[in-house]
């Protein structure tokens, strides 16, 4: 299956939805969304990402019913707007503000100030909504099937090359913080994950384990660079990291607990993973020429049965320019990519 950016659209939009619907619980009206959820993000950070965050929090606690309805339609209208492909440009722009705005004020950057990782959510789902929203943005022609941004495996390397600089920053570089974050897992995860953690929780984990995690994390960022198998190892190794992370120390986003206002960051980190395969997988590529998307093989294709005759044969736009040409001699038979000013490109097609 060819992963397209309007798969990333749709995906991003269910997502919105989702968390529209999350936040529809009946916790999230009263002071204790503020209070108990929104609040504990401020704790020990630095005062620039701290202040705001309070005035965040103060002004939700005066009117938490008002402001919580307005993030509800907010999340539907932009999940709305994605799914259905209005307004697509303008949905994923807004995406990107009302994600980062959550990012700073409802996640406190992802807990990166505050010793957060990769397994526990850093660097926040939020950021990775803006990221994914970026990826998707359509080319000029709007067509649907274009590959996602090649943006994408810069992001895929910076996000693993980050979670090993979080796994050796000082209070997470020990086997003991990997198991008090599955012993603080336990307490929002559903029953049955709750109980793996406690069990995993109670097990001498080796003092390496966090030094090794670090080194994996980093081959998974260099391995992508890598085409092919390597690049596909990559993003093999990465994605199952990240499920596991979101199963075992995410709580599979705490979905279940009443209080989750997002599945959190492991199906995002699943989500980038597939723009990396679509934006780098092998097969032909659209070639945008002064505004006009065309795929050679799929011109060649649509253009085969004029091959038998002799007389060119001009391709048409949708708004009636010439989009290419076709001749045909003896040995071959010649493409050529047109725009209102003249030839722009040739592609010889052998018989």
């Amino acid at each position: 299956m060819r992963i397209t950016r309007r798969h990333l659209q749709v995906s991003l939009g269910s997502l919105w939805l989702l968390d529209g619907v999350l936040q529809c619980q009946p916790i999230m009206f009263s002071k204790v969304f503020a209070r108990h959820i929104l609040a504990p993000a401020g704790s020990g950070q630095p005062i620039t990402i701290a202040a705001p965050l309070r005035l965040v929090r103060d002004l939700i606690s005066a009117q938490p019913a008002l402001f919580n309805a307005i993030v509800v339609v907010i999340q539907l209208t932009l999940g709305i707007a994605l799914v259905t492909r209005r307004f697509n440009r303008a949905a994923l722009a807004g995406s990107i503000v009302w994600a980062l705005s959550v990012w700073v004020v409802g996640e406190g950057v992802g807990g990166l100030t505050t010793g957060a990782t990769l397994l526990t959510g850093a660097p926040g789902a939020a950021v990775l909504y803006a990221v994914i929203a970026a990826l998707a943005w359509p080319t000029r022609e709007d067509l649907g099937d274009e590959r996602p941004s090649r943006l994408a495996l810069p992001a895929w390397c910076a996000l693993w090359l980050t979670g090993a600089g979080l796994e050796l920053i000082h209070g997470n570089n020990s086997s003991g913080a990997i198991s008090m974050a599955l012993r603080d897992a336990r307490s929002s995860a559903p029953r049955w994950i709750a109980g793996i953690d406690g069990h995993l929780g109670a097990l001498r984990i080796p003092s390496w384990t966090a030094g090794g995690l670090s080194a994996v994390f980093v081959l998974v960022a260099i391995w992508a660079l890598v085409p092919g198998v390597t690049r596909q190892l990559s993003v093999g190794i990465g994605t199952l990291l990240s499920l596991t992370a979101w199963f075992l120390f995410q709580g599979l986003g705490d979905v279940t607990s009443g209080r989750s206002t997002d599945p959190n960051a492991g199906p995002l980190i699943v989500l980038l993973a597939l723009a990396v395969i679509g934006a780098h997988s092998p097969g032909t590529e659209q070639q945008p020429v002064d505004g006009v998307a065309i795929s050679e093989s799929t011109a060649v294709t649509s253009l085969a049965t004029t091959s038998s005759s002799k007389t060119p044969f001009i391709g048409q736009l949708t708004n009636g320019k010439p989009a290419f040409d076709w001749h045909e001699d003896g040995d071959g038979a010649l493409l050529t990519a047109r725009s209102p000013e003249g030839c722009l490109s040739s592609n010889s097609v052998a018989r």
